[in-house]
């Protein structure tokens, strides 16, 4: 992997951040007061999709609760933003094997983003599809939108964010395999989260059940050994390390998934999609610790990041005019300097 430095911070500078952002989600990881703020999250989101998911708009509504009862929640650094943007809707042109193909990317943008002195130290986006249940808990699948989800080919953009701000040609690496997500919304008013990739794998012909979601993530539970970490050969993976094992002996040596800062394929309902948000599990690093992971995705990143208002906290350096998207954004914004 290749990386380009974005600054000449000195090494300890760099090891400075990783120590507070480690520290401060290590804190967090370990104090009920934390989980309490999580779970009345994760209760006011239940509490609106029970009315929402019934309504004619259905998925859209829901959606636009969901905005509506996370914005502005906080707790010590951490504060939730969230926007729904109202133009066009982001179409991409790309190839599905050797087919010209013209899908929407995604209704919704999930990010978190940690700073200090105003400063990006680490960010993580995850795009996702939202779809309200075809029959009880099943939901049918678009082939082609689960391709572009599943492999992110490149592609440019057709109508909407991405062909008024970038260029002829976009590229995002999807490393992590869980850029793209799918957002399913099942009666009476709940949500499972699911990559892109575990959708592929677990589909029936087009269609996905919540039955075979949760037993591949019981599987998982039951036999991975495997370690994640998102940015394993990162050039100071091995201060990473230390900082981590500092402040989080107890909770588990590196053959284990780890709590916060990894990748989490499936949150089976609402309050686990809080939680593996808000700890830093879902989506893909854009960058790190001065380093820019993902150029295009990051430029993406920090262009939702300016609409949703943050540009009031964070140097976001950023080009590029208004966004011409119909889009809804998540914002967990965690300044490891103050309390908000």
């Amino acid at each position: 992997m290749r990386y380009s430095k974005t600054t000449n911070s000195p090494k300890h500078s760099i090891t400075r951040h990783m120590e507070k952002l480690f520290r401060t989600l290590s804190d967090y990881y370990s104090r009920p007061d934390f989980r309490k703020f999580q779970n009345t999250v994760g209760r006011e989101v239940y509490e609106v999709f029970g009315t929402s998911y019934s309504n004619a708009d259905g998925e859209v509504r829901m959606v636009t609760d969901l905005c509506k009862s996370i914005d502005g929640k906080s707790f010590d650094r951490l504060k939730l933003y969230s926007k729904k943007i109202h133009g066009s809707r982001s179409f991409v042109e790309f190839h599905n094997q050797d087919k010209p193909t013209t899908k929407e990317l995604a209704d919704m943008v999930v990010i978190a983003v940690a700073t200090s002195q105003r400063k990006i130290i680490f960010e993580k986006t995850a795009f996702i599809q939202n779809k309200k249940e075809s029959t009880e808990a099943n939901w049918k699948i678009d082939q082609d939108q689960l391709y572009l989800l599943h492999n992110f080919p490149t592609f440019k953009g057709a109508k909407g964010i991405f062909k008024k701000s970038f260029g002829s040609e976009v590229i995002f690496l999807n490393q992590s395999q869980t850029l793209g997500n799918y957002g399913f919304f099942q009666s009476p008013g709940e949500m499972t989260l699911a990559s892109a990739l575990t959708v592929y794998k677990l589909q029936s012909g087009d269609t996905i059940s919540l039955d075979e979601i949760r037993k591949f993530k019981e599987s998982v539970a039951t036999h991975s050994s495997g370690f994640q970490f998102p940015f394993l050969d990162h050039p100071m993976w091995e201060d990473m390390f230390y900082r981590y094992f500092k402040y989080f002996p107890k909770h588990g040596l590196p053959f284990m998934n780890l709590p916060f800062l990894s990748n989490s394929e499936i949150s089976l309902n609402v309050y686990e999609f809080i939680r593996n948000w808000t700890y830093f599990n879902i989506g893909e690093v854009c960058s790190a610790f001065d380093y820019i992971v993902d150029k295009d995705l990051s430029t993406f990143t920090r262009l939702l990041l300016r609409t949703v208002g943050l540009s009031n906290f964070i140097d976001l350096n950023v080009e590029g005019g208004d966004l011409d998207s119909n889009l809804t954004i998540l914002v967990a914004h965690l300044n490891l300097d103050e309390k908000q």
